[in-house]
């Protein structure tokens, strides 16, 4: 029988920023989640069945067009840790998945989450896109719906306001990021100069590094921002050049930011610069071609940050099942969306949006250590307070659902102008601390 969802009215202002990781434009007819578990404790239900109380999860993600190669890995992730429910079940029962292809959506958010699922769904997984989950967000939190998105970072969801939290993400924020960057810039022991796309993305990103610079008493001589409208940046990379600073950090879009690194090549001194720092988003261009066209002195000073995407199995104790793909593609975050919404929904006394959003802290933080629905259930059926970490180690999501760690890796580019993740371990950064 279906349940009827709990209105919460909310006053939302989100603002509308850049993709944080893939996001795919393709058609394609959305698809729902009817394969057998070979390995089940309990019984398989079929999309259209009644369950009761079951916990249903509506999974969105792309899994056609440019975004598949990820979406598709973080879909066989949550399958994964769907498969380990089925031991004990939540509350005795299977868990359900309602998979549609966020490609589908092609940007556009119905006004209804009945326009994108065929089904009522108590959590949602997805978006990948930092854009769409701005605009599906409002409708999903109005709702009730507790929703987890494994790769939207943008600092334009920081202060999201729901309640609970009702949307919780398993990627860091990009104000982690920002912190992330600060440090490396920092090592890097000399002044900074700030390159930027000036749009609602680099701005905020910009002056978020720029607060984190001061905060380490880093003297940051100028911050240049780059219209992206603009076909010539010239004029700004002059200012770059003459600024003087060996360290450079550039905070771009896949488009725009290449362009600002191809104009600073174009007319520094590589005798006299040291680095070029870059955030995520800068690793992979749209134009495979554009850092294929510097030359090798320039590739030699490029460097960024990058939430760590990939959990080697060397990171992963016995107890979790392999990630697919060995681990690639956030697949661990998709995994951890998925764990963390079975848990919070077995943990609280109905399975109700409001109702697990408020296990969101305990569930994550605080208590013993595990890595799976499976050890955190024999955990807590042994009386013991539950810390759910995941395949990746520390977790810990605030009062706000993000992340209160974040690990990033520190890439950086080959002779042909191929991006590659440095042998160094992850750079950590705490929102807690300084």
């Amino acid at each position: 029988m279906s349940r009827r969802r709990k209105t919460i009215a909310l006053v939302v202002a989100v603002a509308l920023t850049s993709f944080a990781t893939a996001c795919s434009d393709d058609d394609a007819s959305p698809s729902e989640d009817a394969s057998p578990e070979t390995s089940a404790s309990l019984p398989d239900e079929s999309p259209g069945s009644s369950v009761g109380d079951s916990l249903t999860v509506g999974v969105l993600l792309p899994l056609t067009g440019s975004g598949s190669e990820i979406g598709t890995v973080m879909n066989e992730a949550v399958e994964i840790a769907r498969a380990e429910t089925r031991v004990t079940g939540v509350h005795g029962k299977p868990v359900r998945l309602v998979v549609v292809d966020e490609s589908t959506l092609d940007g556009v958010v119905p006004p209804s989450l009945d326009g994108i699922f065929s089904e009522e769904v108590d959590a949602i997984i997805g978006p990948a896109s930092s854009l769409l989950a701005a605009r599906l967000l409002p409708i999903a939190v109005g709702d009730g719906v507790l929703t987890c998105s494994p790769t939207a970072s943008t600092l334009g969801l920081d202060g999201f306001p729901d309640t609970g939290p009702l949307f919780v993400r398993t990627i860091p924020s990009d104000s982690l990021q920002a912190k992330a960057l600060a440090k490396m810039l920092d090592e890097a022991g000399t002044d900074v100069v700030l390159a930027f796309v000036d749009d609602a993305f680099g701005r905020p990103f910009m002056e978020k590094v720029s607060a984190e610079l001061d905060a380490l008493g880093v003297t940051t001589k100028a911050t240049i921002g780059f219209d992206p409208q603009e076909s010539d940046y010239d004029v700004g990379a002059t200012v770059v050049a003459r600024s003087g600073s060996a360290t450079i950090g550039v905070i771009g879009d896949p488009e725009a930011g290449p362009r600002i690194v191809q104009a600073i090549a174009d007319v520094i001194d590589t005798d006299t610069v040291g680095s070029i720092w870059m955030n995520d988003s800068m690793r992979v261009p749209e134009t495979a071609s554009v850092y294929r066209r510097l030359e090798p002195a320039i590739l030699q000073l490029m460097r960024g940050v990058s939430p760590r995407s990939t959990v080697g199995a060397s990171d992963r104790s016995g107890s979790t099942d392999e990630l697919p793909d060995n681990g690639r593609f956030f697949a661990a975050n998709a995994y951890d969306c998925m764990n963390i919404i079975a848990l919070t929904a077995d943990q609280a006394d109905v399975i109700d949006g409001a109702a697990m959003a408020d296990q969101i802290v305990q569930v994550t933080s605080g208590g013993t250590s595990c890595e799976s629905f499976t050890e955190c259930i024999d955990q807590r059926e042994s009386g013991r307070s539950i810390d759910y970490d995941g395949p990746s180690g520390e977790l810990d999501l605030g009062r706000n659902g993000d992340p209160s760690v974040g690990l990033f890796d520190v890439y950086r580019f080959d002779g042909r102008g191929l991006d590659m993740t440095d042998i160094r371990p992850p750079v950590r950064v705490d929102s807690r601390t300084g």
